[in-house]
């Protein structure tokens, strides 16, 4: 009895070391993109850490983050937006106007993997275990007259309706908001339903936004936000440790990842700088949004201090780092 016993305790704990792990993705192309191919590839690498992943595509990020909310991923892979919901630190560095250059956000992501930094990965049931660069966002005119903050008032702009901070920004700019999700903004705004939305250089070929840009449009030269993809697990459901190496894996990766950035800019045929003398304009206004939106509870006072050390130490010059906010 006792070997019996013992054998049937041996054989719970290898089935429990063994279980998969359920990672639901988001990728708008679906199972074939090119989101969920990186990932596969993540899924051999994490089996050395002692995890059996199972993928699951998601086309919609939405039902993504309403199924791991719900237990039904133990991981799950969502842009910085819509994971801010489950990590409110890290979910900031996609703020407005938070970091200005791609040199700037690598420095914050090795920042965060400092062993200081792993207790802001944990919030409740939730360890983010891994960060990457989506892209800058910019803005897409459709036309490239209304290329100022003051020719914005009264003109149309998609914004995500789960974001609070992009209704914000377009109300503080006299502009109107119209209600949109990652699955029809491209659709709105390549149709004529809104004159501007604000997207990565990586949606313009996939979600065909130079259709909306046209001959007589333009993309603003200016990132507005750093956007990000975050994964996020449960921890109790992975090994020990996994959610550091899962970190420095993604942190690998950045190079690799700025590549397809940088080939996608390069696509983008009217990438024009913002009209002479107006880029201050519009860090300034984004300055504003991110004071007025961390006061609100919208991003994570840590993050926005973090950020605004860095973007002193690259330029000290600038009238932000002589005060004390944000």
């Amino acid at each position: 009895m006792k070997l019996g016993f013992s054998l049937l305790v041996l054989g719970v704990l290898l089935s429990q070391q063994t279980q998969a792990q359920t990672f639901c993705v988001f990728d708008m192309v679906g199972a074939q993109g090119p989101v969920i191919s990186g990932m596969r590839e993540y899924a051999t690498q994490s089996r050395a850490w002692g995890a059996q992943l199972e993928l699951r595509s998601y086309t919609s990020e939405r039902v993504a983050a309403e199924d791991f909310k719900a237990g039904q991923c133990d991981a799950v892979l969502l842009t910085g937006m819509r994971a801010r919901q489950f990590n409110h630190f890290t979910g900031s560095i996609d703020s407005i106007g938070g970091l200005p250059n791609y040199t700037q956000l690598k420095l914050l992501m090795a920042a965060l993997l400092r062993p200081d930094a792993s207790k802001m990965m944990t919030s409740g049931q939730y360890e983010v275990a891994g960060l990457m660069p989506l892209g800058a966002a910019y803005i897409f005119l459709r036309d490239r007259n209304i290329n100022t903050v003051t020719k914005m008032a009264g003109r149309k702009i998609a914004v995500l309706d789960y974001d609070k901070a992009q209704l914000v920004m377009a109300e503080s700019i006299g502009a109107q908001a119209v209600m949109s999700d990652v699955s029809n903004f491209a659709g709105k705004f390549n149709n004529g339903q809104v004159d501007a939305t604000a997207a990565p250089a990586v949606a313009y070929m996939p979600l065909e936004l130079y259709k909306g840009v046209g001959s007589q449009g333009a993309v603003l030269k200016l990132p507005v936000a750093q956007l990000t993809f975050q994964m996020l697990i449960r921890p109790d459901k992975f090994p020990a440790g996994f959610g550091q190496r899962s970190r420095e894996y993604f942190y690998g990766q950045y190079d690799t990842a700025m590549k397809t950035i940088s080939a996608a800019e390069d696509d983008i045929l009217f990438f024009f700088p913002p009209a002479d003398g107006t880029a201050p304009q519009y860090r300034e206004m984004m300055r504003q949004a991110r004071i007025s939106m961390t006061k609100q509870g919208i991003y994570h006072p840590k993050m926005m201090n973090l950020m605004k050390k860095i973007r002193c130490r690259a330029e000290p010059t600038q009238a932000e780092c002589s005060d004390n906010l944000e």
